[in-house]
């Protein structure tokens, strides 16, 4: 080979070399400069997109995440919590309202007494002394005892009374079981003067009779 092509071809031969050089070099550099870049930014693993997405930006909120699908596409619901009843409030126990005061009976009438004729308008013998008994024994005076001799019809045992003498005869009234009415002396024409005049008939009990 001549000396002139041998210097050509070793020429040539270092400037493959120089390039070889030179792009080791340039890629060594741009390895350098991509293991800085990632020493700088975080573990080569981490992946900046899945980052992005589980730590939500500052000042942006939060959107609530997807509900699962179900098999056919529907979302779950979630169960629907039971609600608990709630007890109805005790009611407090109220008194009872006071009784009004109850109003004390009226006194009752005093009784007032007076002298009483006793006359019999049956034929029943001794019923006029039988009622004289039960005049006294509700605290009359008995005057006198006789048979009743007017024209003036008394069907049942009456008392007769002048109107001065009205209480009086309403005590016998009340007093004297049998005596059933009571009639003022003006509205007959019984002439007798006694005070009360007490004409009993046969329906009068006698004896131990009520």
């Amino acid at each position: 080979m001549p000396s002139g092509s041998h210097d050509t071809f070793r020429h040539r031969e270092g400037d493959r070399l120089r390039m070889a050089a030179a792009t080791a070099v340039a890629v060594l550099a741009v390895l350098a400069g991509i293991l800085l870049v990632n020493l700088f930014n975080g573990p080569p693993d981490s992946d900046p997109d899945e980052a992005a997405s589980a730590a939500p930006a500052v000042g942006t909120p939060s959107r609530p995440s997807t509900p699962p699908q179900t098999p056919s596409g529907s979302p779950t619901r979630s169960p629907t919590p039971t609600a608990v009843p709630t007890p109805p409030p005790t009611p407090m126990p109220q008194s009872a309202p006071a009784e009004p005061p109850t109003a004390a009976p009226p006194p009752a009438a005093p009784r007032v007494f007076a002298p009483v004729v006793v006359l019999n308008n049956s034929r029943v013998a001794g019923l006029a002394d039988d009622a004289a008994d039960r005049v006294e024994a509700a605290g009359f005076r008995v005057e006198r005892v006789g048979n009743y001799l007017s024209r003036y019809n008394v069907p049942v045992s009456t008392v007769f009374y002048d109107p001065e003498d009205a209480d009086a005869a309403r005590t016998l009234l009340e007093t004297v079981p049998g005596v059933e009415r009571m009639v003022p002396r003006e509205e007959t024409r019984i002439i007798e003067t006694d005070t009360l005049i007490l004409v009993i008939t046969r329906d009068f009990p006698a004896g131990d009779q009520p």
